[in-house]
């Protein structure tokens, strides 16, 4: 754990609401509150995870930090103020902040070539010649585990845990401080998921940070700092992941914790 440094990402009572339909019966119900007052710290150095069950608000969280939805409270991050930025963000954020989301088929153009995909990020925030984005794709790629022999292919002729890999690649190949992780292990199998989240600790340099959205506690353990456990919208706790996978306090973090298997997918 790092204390020694500022938060990279702060919040202060974060919330976001959306309207909810009118109808005959309620012609002016009350929004839902999908995030309310939430108030985490990211440090740098650190592997942020937060966790929860389906609705519980952690992947708008993450949305909101994005700028791809409106929320009232307080959010810094990397020194910007994020409420005050226009939304799409624009591209001086778009360099600070990633994201890869669960599904690379979604993010990734199936009839793009990994070159492409991967040298997207460098061809608008940078003014690399084409012998220079090269250069740099390759070093990416293999700093991922894939190597050149995949510049030329596209993401039909790759398994899943590849085009995850592709994903991250293109995801750090601009080198952003916050790099933003939307259940992107979930569909992995489980050995797959473990050799990413361990690629994942390898890429982490010590002025940037990670926020780990999910639900796998295990993986969490494995892979975290620091957790959040949210449940509704709210954060009922928070701590180190020995602390909060180990020892937990609130009801909801035991019982998720009942729920996952007790035999963790080794290091090795």
């Amino acid at each position: 754990m790092n204390a020694t440094y500022a938060p990279l990402v702060s919040t202060d009572g974060l919330t976001v609401q959306f309207p909810r339909r009118r109808t005959l019966g309620n012609p002016r119900p009350e929004p839902f509150v999908a995030v309310d007052g939430v108030t985490v710290d990211l440090r740098p150095g650190e592997i942020t995870g937060v966790v929860g069950e389906s609705g519980s608000g952690k992947s708008t969280l993450a949305r909101a930090l994005l700028r791809l939805v409106p929320f009232t409270g307080g959010a810094s991050v990397c020194g910007f103020d994020v409420a005050a930025l226009p939304a799409p963000a624009p591209p001086t954020y778009r360099r600070t902040v990633q994201a890869v989301f669960q599904d690379p088929l979604q993010a990734l153009n199936p009839r793009h070539t990994v070159a492409q995909l991967v040298g997207e990020p460098l061809r608008i925030h940078t003014d690399l010649d084409e012998s220079g984005r090269r250069d740099r794709i390759v070093a990416t790629l293999e700093s991922v585990g894939l190597d050149a022999s995949f510049l030329g292919r596209t993401t039909r002729e790759m398994s899943g845990g590849q085009r995850q890999r592709v994903a991250i690649a293109r995801a750090i190949i601009i080198e952003p401080s916050l790099l933003i992780l939307d259940e992107a292990l979930s569909a992995l199998d489980v050995t797959t998921a473990a050799s990413v989240a361990r690629l994942l600790h390898g890429l982490l340099r010590p002025d940037s940070a990670m926020l780990f959205i999910g639900h796998d506690l295990a993986m969490v353990r494995q892979l975290c700092d620091r957790v959040h456990v949210m449940r509704e919208g709210r954060v009922v706790e928070s701590g180190t992941a020995e602390e909060v996978c180990g020892s937990p306090r609130h009801e909801y973090t035991q019982l998720l914790v009942s729920s996952i298997p007790r035999l963790l997918v080794s290091e090795g």
